[in-house]
């Protein structure tokens, strides 16, 4: 078993059969400890070992939580800056997000201008990024932007790769937890450390 000590993301990588974080492993990697503290003590999973396996384990009883897997969704729509400003205006977001998400003045500006140019993004500060990142996570939790399948709402992704953030938290079940199935699209961390497909989107489905 491959135990993820960086980013959380890398066990969902193909090279890896079976992967896990340990209960502190979310805060230990720097890149991603202000993202992850969305996993806390309100968080149902608090406290516990993720497991990610590319196949059944049969020596755990219970079924898998979700269940990712490649889609071919193509996105309707995605919001613009009015409407992504109306999705974090909204109580159910301010409600859910942990105030350390928040604080993006304390990270090192000089790591937000390089993370903008490893990742070919012009025209826009980091500041203005992160009303995207917002509004990702705020349509996880309420949403705006979703399909109908079986008369279930299925929210989806509202950016491309590099406009989004912590992408993990809706692959994990962490944001959105209480939609049946969700459409993610992977944030650039993890296109880099698991080597997922970018601005491709994935199903995230909660058997049963």
């Amino acid at each position: 078993m491959h135990e993820a000590k960086k980013a959380v993301c890398v066990p969902l990588t193909r090279s890896i059969e079976i992967g896990f974080v340990l209960r502190d492993g979310w805060s230990r990697y720097a890149l991603c400890r202000r993202q992850l503290t969305w996993f806390n003590p309100e968080c149902p999973y608090y406290g516990q070992v993720l497991v990610i396996s590319s196949s059944r384990i049969e020596e755990i009883n219970t079924g898998p939580t979700v269940v990712i897997r490649e889609s071919t969704f193509k996105r309707p729509n995605v919001p613009d800056r009015t409407g992504q400003l109306g999705l974090i205006d909204r109580e159910s977001y301010r409600q859910a997000r942990p105030e350390a998400w928040e604080a993006i003045d304390s990270e090192d500006p000089e790591v937000h201008a390089r993370w903008l140019n490893i990742m070919g993004v012009r025209g826009v500060t980091y500041e203005e990024l992160f009303i995207t990142h917002c509004a990702n996570h705020a349509n996880f939790i309420e949403p705006v932007h979703f399909i109908r399948e079986d008369n279930q709402i299925v929210p989806y992704s509202i950016a491309k790769t590099t406009h989004i953030c912590s992408a993990c938290l809706e692959f994990f079940n962490i944001i959105g937890s209480q939609f049946r199935k969700k459409l993610v699209v992977p944030c650039p961390g993890a296109v880099l450390f698991a080597g997922m497909a970018p601005n491709r989107y994935y199903e995230v489905v909660q058997p049963g």
